[in-house]
């Protein structure tokens, strides 16, 4: 299957840059500042090779695993304890029968 030239797979990526590709999607999905967007062409993930600088900077400030997965627990920790706060309480109104209408029977 043939590629664009400007196009790298991710797994040249990873090998260039000396990281793991769990390492790349890590990166990928914690919202970095100036992390460059892949390019998703039959789902594979692709690079420009133009980006590989902007890339590699990103991920010098990419702070690992520790901190990616203490950000992933707290917010579903946070989205679970969301979801489970009691829901306050409906009010029932009760009907009291209109004393107009008594007269109509």
């Amino acid at each position: 299957m043939k590629f664009p030239a400007d196009l790298m797979h991710q797994k040249a990526v990873a090998e260039d840059l000396c990281v793991s590709l769990v390492t790349l999607w890590r990166a990928r999905h914690s919202n970095l500042p100036g992390f460059p967007a892949p390019v998703i062409y039959r789902n594979m993930v692709f690079w420009r090779k133009c980006d590989l600088g902007r890339l590699e900077d990103a991920l010098m400030k990419f702070e690992g695993r520790s901190k990616f997965e203490e950000r992933r627990f707290y917010s579903r920790r946070v989205a679970a304890l969301a979801s489970a706060r009691p829901q306050p309480k409906r009010i029932k109104r009760v009907r009291r029968a209109d004393r107009r209408q008594q007269k109509l029977f």
